[in-house]
């Protein structure tokens, strides 16, 4: 079939059109009228089109919590504002509606307590992403280096003994801000998190339903997954509290 100039053109600015219309940008303005006009499940729908190509961010997931909050989801609305939670982990918004859907989960697991070295630490460490980390450690590097190089070249006794110190000094707080980098990237290799989807999910002591049930969970419940066997699933829950369950009755974070 021979097309004319006129439907080329037109078919060509249609096509320019649907790819346009399926942007993230234009996705995630149309799910943001949906859900203020209250269609939360066609909100989702568009935000999911916009995961599918492999697109995250803290906005996406919080928006996403937010549908299923009002859909009064208690599994899905925890598990997409804990997946916003570790993108922006000091997003005072976040944090704010992770506590509104805990009230949801049936279960209150109270935290071990910790230290008041341990609390000071993590309060610390809290108050950067471990990228930010990065740049600090890197400027704190140069900034030792300069110093290291002020001191080989003064002649001046007294500026020589204040460089030397402060260059220690930048030494130090490069290997402490060194080690902070390290601690948080092996636990985000190493930890792993997950939400229960079950409505309820029996914990037994050993990979077994024969063996002992010590204590039932309920959907909504974040827990670290800490080992596996063919079927089964160890988790620990914040109170130390541990137990087997059955698999893919949790998904990860």
């Amino acid at each position: 079939m021979k097309l004319n100039i006129n439907n080329a053109f037109l078919i060509v600015l249609f096509l320019c059109k649907i790819g346009f219309a399926q942007t993230p940008d234009f996705l995630f303005q149309k799910g943001n009228e949906l859900y203020n006009n209250g269609k939360f499940d066609l909100a989702i729908k568009e935000y999911n089109k916009i995961l599918e190509n492999n697109l995250h961010s803290p906005e996406i997931y919080f928006n996403m919590g937010n549908c299923f909050y009002k859909l009064n989801d208690v599994a899905n609305s925890n598990f997409y504002y804990e997946k916003a939670l570790l993108l922006s982990p000091n997003d005072k918004y976040i944090l704010e509606n992770v506590s509104f859907a805990k009230n949801m989960i049936l279960d209150n697991i109270e935290e071990l307590p910790k230290t008041q070295i341990q609390t000071n630490i993590d309060s610390i460490v809290s108050l950067f992403p471990i990228k930010v980390w990065s740049y600090i450690l890197v400027g704190l590097i140069s900034i030792f280096f300069i110093l290291t190089l002020f001191y080989l070249f003064s002649y001046n006794s007294t500026y020589k003994r204040i460089y030397f110190s402060l260059s220690i000094f930048f030494l130090m707080i490069s290997l402490l801000t060194s080690n902070i980098i390290w601690e948080e990237s092996k636990k985000s290799i190493e930890i792993k998190n997950g939400i229960i989807f079950a409505k309820e999910l029996y914990v037994f002591s050993e990979p077994n339903i024969r063996k002992e049930e010590i204590f039932i969970l309920h959907e909504g419940t974040k827990v670290r997954l800490i080992d596996k066997l063919k079927g089964w699933q160890k988790i620990r829950l914040i109170n130390g509290s541990e137990g087997w369950v059955v698999e893919n009755q949790i998904k990860p974070l």
